[in-house]
């Protein structure tokens, strides 16, 4: 019987990887589409692989499916030939065999970092970037998103869409700023990275794990910055360094009823050595 740990581990990973890479493909208008193929895929994986066990490679079996499907949702609606291809005809770039529709993990980093600043835009406000950073970049279901924010999932999904509608009107494109303009964009990037970790350093919810895995991911994405030339500077750096020595004191925080335990009290044992290590190199 498989677990369902996995899978949702599996899902939270790969969901944001198959969404970015298909919107860098098509295009930030199709993200809902792109949600929902990686939603079906994931449904179809759950039945496939309860009865029939996993396959030897369970992120590639996803992979495979996931593109087919996309393939097929946009010739199906044709608008793979009536948009898609005279805009990729213009590009020369042949989608069944580009880049921009591959799942090595090269397009993967580039289409998530590219998506990192997509949402990032000034077009649309820090609660909402948090709310799409949270469920395009990290994987977070609505439940968990709405129990982060201490509000409910109606609200959530009011949020999320009048997010990706800005999207579309602004026409964002899933595209690095000019080397101009990227530093300017860089500082709103890595604000919405500290919201991110402040929402689950200081987050009000009792949800422990939620809470660890808020910072989690918000050391993910800074780290992601980091591997890119262009943001690789000492800003980074400094922000990536502040997580990593904030969340290794994470489990030294708390006492077992719940209580804040201030620095001085708290039991270094329980400090995590790693994250001071990395906080430290950074």
């Amino acid at each position: 019987m498989m677990e369902s740990n996995f899978l949702k581990q599996l899902f939270q990973q790969e969901f944001t990887k198959i969404v970015a890479v298909i919107s860098k493909g098509f295009g930030l208008q199709y993200i809902e589409i792109a949600e929902d193929i990686v939603s079906e895929t994931f449904l179809l994986a759950t039945e496939s692989w309860q009865t029939k066990g996993l396959p030897p490679n369970p992120t590639a079996w996803l992979y495979t499916v996931a593109k087919k499907k996309t393939l097929s949702y946009f010739r199906r609606n044709k608008i793979f030939e009536d948009k898609v291809i005279p805009e990729i005809h213009q590009k020369q770039i042949a989608v069944d065999h580009s880049d921009e529709f591959s799942f090595t993990q090269e397009n993967i980093k580039d289409s998530q970092l590219k998506m990192l600043f997509a949402i990032c835009t000034p077009a649309i406000a820090s609660e909402a970037q948090i709310g799409l950073a949270l469920r395009i970049l990290c994987g977070f279901g609505i439940e968990e998103i709405a129990e982060a924010f201490l509000s409910n999932k109606e609200t959530i999904n009011k949020r999320l869409f009048r997010a990706k509608e800005k999207l579309r009107t602004e026409k964002i494109q899933l595209e690095l700023p000019s080397e101009k303009e990227i530093v300017q964009r860089l500082d709103n990037v890595l604000h919405i990275i500290y919201l991110l970790f402040n929402e689950g350093y200081y987050s009000k919810t009792q949800n422990q794990i939620l809470r660890k895995d808020l910072c989690i991911e918000a050391l993910r994405l800074a780290l992601m910055l980091s591997a890119y030339e262009k943001t690789n500077v000492p800003k980074t750096h400094a922000l990536i360094a502040l997580i990593c020595f904030h969340s290794s004191r994470f489990d030294a925080r708390h006492s077992t009823d719940g209580e804040f335990i201030l620095y001085e009290q708290q039991n270094e044992k329980l400090w995590n050595q790693e994250l001071i290590n990395q906080g430290i190199y950074f």
